[in-house]
């Protein structure tokens, strides 16, 4: 398959899912793509569960080779607890994986020597041709540049002067534990299971996803966990100072919680959680959180500089949408390329089809907020989660 004629050269800022995606789709249409990401070397597969939706399927199955019932959970069930540890169960099926696992069939889909790691696009220009991309000192011309770094963007402004990312209010705490260290009984509980706990301006949900190496044997997957829970300005800052004292911002990654924040988190989850849930909070040895962030963009093209992923819309884990929105992108462009009697129209409806659908996440993320008790909603130049 190929692309029109006159695109030949891409270029991606920014080497995660977003960048990814976009990547390996592109290479199918035989262009020559260069991914450029500011870290080295691969992330800790130790990260946070997603549940797998159908486009991230299709994706994995489609460009990288991988059957997806082979590097994913499946649970029958969603079990919803009460208080005071009574549940209600619903049949659902659903896949659950984790972050690393696409983020590695991604990986290994992409020719190794068009990934460049540590270095990071130092400046972009937009053309009416392409761009001007820099890496370092040296700028080198392509006809299409995606910008794909994520909700902190660093060039969102060359594509649209808004979309800057604002915290909603709250933060999610996160946990992965080893399927092994569970007490039996524990494990038990949970599988098979999508579990979810609605309390008092809070919300807390589990599931196994695959352990090491992308395994779904039982008893080798880890349980992961979400906890949100609502943090003002100075809460915020408190907790994602780490226990060397250095403030995070809006992360804090496994392995830095200070002595006090994870005492602290231990007596709210004791005090608020049904014991099944307060247990897999007492097991955790590395707890990390992350805000949440609100972002929308009114437009996500310049010429021949598009504007993907979280760089575009920040949309609210809610929505378990984010990586199928970014996967939704990539599929979306490489088949307007195919398509499309122009570049310019290929683009163009590209651009229509993505805003629809990132506006949609987003307010669709919000109202799950406010649903939640967890944020008010504010309408200031569109629609923001806030803290009471």
């Amino acid at each position: 398959m190929t692309a029109l004629p006159d695109i030949s050269t891409v270029d991606i800022v920014g080497g995660s899912l977003g960048g990814l995606f976009h990547a390996v789709a592109l290479t199918e249409l035989g262009l020559d793509v260069n991914v450029w990401e500011r870290s080295t070397g691969r992330p800790d597969d130790r990260g946070a569960g997603i549940v797998l939706q159908p486009g991230v399927a299709w994706f994995l199955g489609e460009f990288c080779g991988v059957d997806p019932d082979r590097v994913s959970v499946p649970v029958t069930h969603r079990q919803f607890f009460t208080k005071d540890g009574n549940i209600r169960i619903m049949p659902m099926r659903q896949q659950m994986i984790s972050w690393g696992t696409i983020y590695k069939a991604l990986r290994d889909a992409l020719p190794a020597e068009r990934y460049h790691d540590g270095q990071p696009v130092t400046a972009l220009d937009p053309t009416p041709a392409g761009a001007t991309i820099h890496t370092g000192e040296a700028g080198h011309l392509v006809d299409l540049a995606i910008i794909a770094d994520g909700s902190a963007s660093g060039h969102r402004g060359l594509v649209t002067p808004d979309g800057a990312s604002r915290y909603a209010g709250y933060v999610a705490y996160r946990g992965v534990i080893e399927e092994a260290d569970l007490p039996q009984e524990l494990a038990v509980r949970f599988r098979d299971r999508f579990s979810f706990y609605d309390g008092d301006h809070t919300q807390f949900l589990c599931y196994f996803i695959p352990g090491d190496f992308g395994t779904t044997t039982p008893g080798r997957r880890r349980m992961n966990w979400v906890w949100y829970v609502r943090a003002d300005a100075p809460e915020l800052e408190r907790i994602t100072t780490d226990r060397n004292g250095v403030g995070h911002g809006l992360s804090l990654p496994p392995g830095l919680i200070a002595p006090q924040v994870r005492t602290d988190l231990l007596a709210r989850a004791r005090a608020t959680l049904p014991q099944p849930l307060r247990e897999l909070v007492e097991h955790t040895r590395e707890p990390f959180l992350q805000a949440i962030l609100d972002g929308r963009v009114t437009t996500m093209r310049n010429g021949r500089t598009l504007l993907t992923g979280d760089a575009a819309f920040v949309v609210r884990p809610h929505t378990a949408a984010s990586a199928e929105k970014a996967a939704a992108d990539a599929i979306t462009l490489y088949h307007a390329l195919q398509q499309a009697p122009s570049t310019d129209a290929a683009l163009q409806a590209w651009e229509q089809l993505r805003l629809a659908e990132g506006a949609a996440i987003y307010s669709q993320g919000v109202s799950l907020g406010h649903r939640l008790g967890l944020s008010e909603m504010e309408t200031t130049a569109g629609i923001i989660g806030r803290s009471n």
